[in-house]
């Protein structure tokens, strides 16, 4: 008897397994299909994030080359009101031809739609620090569990900050914690800080205000100060050296240190540190200005070369030929740079010589601007450095009409950026922003 209402029991429980499996499995993919979603979700937010970044970096490169984080804000420039649209516009232009590249910051397979004002704003509230916010969405993403529940499309945002530091030219209100700046493959030609166009410092080591009047003037010639008693003596005439006339200024040699194999040199590279100096973009620390700002910028001068000698296919020219791939003294290079009139109308244009239109050139340089007051002590030593230039070298001149000015194998740059280095530094590590090339870092900041 007992045995018969076991077997009933066991025969009404049969089936119950094969519930709990399909229960168990429908369970298991949801739980797959969410993991799934949840994926989909995680690496469009890492997508757009990237791309957010590179949007952002884009436009706060396009203000730093504009040139207007180099004119004043107290009193304010006679164009910063044409510099700040010239530079919301090309900003503008960097985004959304970043976000329109094919196969470039895609989010998901499609790229991510502009969430921002057009023109994009930018924060002038620092004028030597703008600040620029891109903010990107990603609609219609790839989804399965959200749609059993009829759930709306998944989307997702992402926003970026970055900023074009020039420590010149901030608000005097503002000037009480100046983090310092680091550019590498500087230029060992220590420039005087007079402009020659007006006589006035390029920075003024009281104020720190730069004196934008160069900037889209005329261009410029780089003249050495060595006097010439032979190739490996420098005794600058005057000294400290200063401007020659309304068109050139003169220049000493920096000290520059062995140069090291993780330079990046071109084919025409010549076999002295000096001349490779200006030649090759050094990536290492082996010549680098520290600590450009709370007036510890400190670099040696060299007075145991003499760039100038002789007059021609000296190392200045030499290696100025070199990096611009120059065929000879007065050729020009590779690249032509063709200026707006009126200044601030329009961007710079680096041409090919074919006419193409080129977005960097080796013609773009640093060069450090060596303080106005400082007397340079013979036998070489410790000098100042008040800030940069950023320029573009037209070309290497040759040999001077009827024997005058500018001497040949001197420099002749167009001034695209002023760089002041300020005396307040608040203790930060210097900034190296990309590459480290350009004397104007541009780097990412945290959002506001």
């Amino acid at each position: 008897m007992q045995k018969n209402i076991l077997s009933r029991q066991r025969h009404h429980e049969q089936g119950q397994t094969i519930i709990l499996v399909a229960i168990s499995l429908v369970s298991l993919l949801a739980m797959a299909a969410l993991a799934i979603d949840v994926v989909t979700l995680y690496v469009a937010r890492t997508e757009i994030q990237r791309a957010a970044d590179a949007a952002a970096l884009a436009a706060a490169k396009a203000i730093a080359d504009s040139g207007v984080t180099t004119l004043q804000i107290s009193p304010p420039d006679s164009n910063l009101t044409v510099a700040r649209s010239l530079a919301q516009t090309m900003a503008t232009t960097a985004v959304t031809s970043l976000l329109s590249a094919p196969a470039i910051n895609l989010v998901a397979g499609n790229a991510p739609t502009l969430n921002t004002l057009t023109p994009i704003p930018i924060d002038w509230s620092r004028q030597g620090n703008p600040h620029v916010t891109i903010s990107l969405k990603a609609s219609n993403l790839p989804t399965f569990f959200s749609k059993i529940w009829g759930g709306s499309a998944a989307s997702v945002t992402a926003t970026a900050t970055a900023e074009a530091y020039n420590p010149a030219n901030l608000p005097n209100a503002t000037i009480t914690s100046i983090t310092p700046i680091a550019p590498t493959s500087v230029k060992p030609w220590l420039v005087a800080n007079v402009n020659p166009v007006d006589s006035k410092p390029f920075v003024d080591p009281s104020t720190w205000v730069v004196d934008s009047s160069i900037i889209g003037g005329p261009a410029i010639d780089l003249v050495s100060a060595c006097a010439h008693p032979g190739p490996n003596r420098c005794h600058p005439v005057p000294n400290p050296p200063g401007a020659l006339s309304a068109s050139s200024v003169q220049y000493v040699p920096a000290v520059v240190n062995t140069s090291n194999n993780q330079n990046i040199c071109p084919a025409c590279a010549g076999t002295t540190d000096f001349e490779q100096s200006i030649e090759c973009a050094d990536v290492a620390t082996s010549y680098q200005v520290l600590n450009c700002g709370g007036g510890t910028a400190q670099i040696q001068w060299d007075d145991s070369l003499n760039p100038g000698t002789p007059p021609g296919n000296n190392a200045t020219s030499l290696g100025g030929q070199c990096l611009i791939h120059a065929s000879s003294e007065g050729a020009g290079g590779q690249d032509v740079l063709t200026e707006p009139s009126p200044i601030f109308s329009a961007p710079y244009q680096i041409k090919q010589q074919s006419g193409t239109l080129v977005t960097t050139s080796n013609s773009i340089v640093t060069i450090p601007i060596l303080d106005r007051v400082s007397t340079l002590p013979f036998g070489g030593g410790v000098v100042t450095v008040d800030g940069f230039l950023q320029a573009f070298i037209n070309q290497v001149d040759g040999p001077p009409a009827g024997g005058g000015q500018p001497p040949e194998g001197s420099i002749n740059i167009t001034v695209l950026n002023i760089v002041g280095c300020s005396t307040v530094n608040n203790g930060a590590n210097p900034v190296i922003g990309g590459s480290g090339t350009s004397p104007i870092p541009v780097r990412l900041i945290t959002p506001p």
